[in-house]
């Protein structure tokens, strides 16, 4: 089983300091019995309150510990309090303090202000539980203590950072230990105590239903390919469904025959990375109790090599009848998504189709890891994902997807190719509208998006949110706009 180490939460236990907040305005937040030696200290000290700073106040004997901990109030509020919990955290570690004493959340200014701040550390408190001998005796924080009053805004930061945190913990679990079928396993057990019904269907089940892309990728693997089905019907009195997100959920991406190389392979452990935020999001929403109809279909598969394995030339026959020239083999995952996407519109006619993948290394160089790109063939659809993505600080930036781009993906032997004109024109297989293209063929008018998180999804530096690592994006983002649905429902 996957596991990960963070904070807990908890009222009236032992703690080692009180903390106090020290705002760059010059104003102090904390008990009322801390902020005069704070302030004594901090005037001593000449403590300003610069990003990622902090103080350390031994009193004399029988006086309390108190941690001065900086906040970035040049932020948005939302990040400034997720910052905040995160330098709360590096202060535990750098000063060996276990256990501390947060102020009161009617103290900090803003009624919102403590979930961000408990989610903030619950986050930058995450580590993956890796089992490694050397570190089994390490020192890590293990407890935020609070009033009974902020219980409420801490056991809804919990149910947040448990989904979001369980996202990361798949994306950086290695490869050997996360195969497609304990992905499968997990995915049920993280989800069907919530009432979530999910289904796996294995190999044989796969060929039953011709499910070639999914199928043609996976079949060189000693780990048969899988797809989890996962259903929540919030929303029982409605019988259609509002959403299918689809996941790609690729356990490790060692290219096929056209095999990646160093230093690239190693990462690709996190290629199931739209997997995991999509089971994510359903988490969050079956959590809630979400008053939405969703599905989450999550194909997953290796992409590795033996004899069977898919050559470049190859010509494939997909779930919904398309036949694909294979071009490139490590061009796998858009082979997933469209069978996903084909698979959902088959058997619940959504509304929406949300599909969400690490798809390709080049909306990296365009996007960075700042933005994730946002391919969708209708406005409606797009302007709330830009939305949800605005107020989850998981920002989405809206690519072009238009009909003169078809040649992206054209084919002289089969209906499509994964890897089409954009190989011949330099762009190479990593082009992120050649992947929306050939998506968007499966889609068949429904409102489709394609979210490609392959710059988001792992950071390579520190931010509000997260250490750097596996991000969890899109699983709060997911979950705010199936919030907007309810919402319009409810309406």
């Amino acid at each position: 089983m996957t596991k990960w180490l963070s904070l807990s939460i908890a009222p009236d236990i032992d703690h080692d300091a009180d903390v106090v907040f020290a705002c760059g305005d010059g104003a102090l937040i904390g008990a009322s019995a801390c902020i005069e030696r704070a302030e004594e200290a901090r005037r001593a000290a000449r403590f300003e309150a610069l990003p990622g700073s902090w103080l350390d106040v031994i009193g004399e004997f029988g006086e309390a510990r108190i941690v001065i901990v900086s906040v970035e109030t040049a932020q948005a509020p939302r990040d400034r309090w997720l910052a905040a919990g995160g330098r709360l955290v590096d202060a535990m570690r750098a000063l060996r303090i276990s256990a501390v004493r947060l102020p009161k959340g009617e103290h900090l200014g803003d009624p919102s202000a403590i979930k961000w701040l408990f989610l903030g550390a619950l986050l930058h408190g995450y580590r993956l539980h890796q089992e490694r001998a050397a570190v089994e005796g390490a020192f890590r924080p293990t407890s935020l203590v609070i009033t009974g009053d902020d219980q409420a805004a801490a056991d809804e930061a919990i149910r947040v950072a448990t989904a979001i945190n369980r996202a990361r913990a798949w994306t950086e679990q290695p490869a050997n230990l996360l195969t497609p079928a304990v992905f499968a396993q997990e995915a049920a057990s993280a989800l069907e105590r919530y009432g979530v019904t999910v289904t796996t269907l294995g190999a044989a089940e796969l060929e039953q239903i011709g499910m070639g892309g999914l199928l043609a990728v996976g079949r060189s693997s000693e780990h048969e390919p899988k797809l989890v089905v996962a259903e929540w019907r919030g929303a029982s009195e409605r019988t259609g469904w509002d959403a299918a997100l689809v996941g790609k959920g690729v356990t490790f991406d060692g290219g096929g025959l056209n095999i990646k190389t160093r230093p690239i392979i190693e990462k690709m452990k996190f290629d199931m990375g739209g997997a995991a935020a999509v089971l994510g999001a359903l988490e969050l929403a079956a959590s809630r109790k979400a008053p939405v109809n969703v599905v989450a279909i999550v194909p997953m598969a290796e992409n590795v090599i033996d004899g069977r394995a898919m050559r470049p030339g190859d010509v494939i026959r997909m779930m919904s009848g398309l036949t694909v020239e294979i071009g490139n083999t490590d061009a796998e995952g858009r082979l997933l998504l469209a069978d996903g996407v084909t698979y959902a519109i088959n058997h619940y006619q959504p509304r929406n189709v949300v599909d969400v993948a690490t798809l390709t290394g080049m909306i990296t160089g365009v996007l960075h890891e700042e933005y994730a790109g946002l391919y969708a063939s209708d406005d409606g659809l797009a302007d709330a994902l830009l939305h949800a993505g605005n107020a989850t600080s998981e920002l989405l930036w809206r690519m072009p997807l238009v009909a003169t781009q078809d040649y992206l993906v054209e084919s002289s032997v089969a209906d499509l190719a994964n890897v089409g004109a954009s190989g011949f024109l330099g762009l190479g297989y990593g082009s992120p509208a050649a992947g929306a293209k050939f998506i968007e063929r499966f889609a068949r008018g429904t409102a489709w998006a394609h979210i490609d998180i392959a710059g988001t999804a792992w950071a390579t530096r520190r931010t509000p949110r997260s250490q750097p690592g596996a991000t969890g994006y899109g699983v709060a983002l997911l979950d705010a706009w199936l919030d907007g649905l309810g919402h319009r429902h409810a309406d």
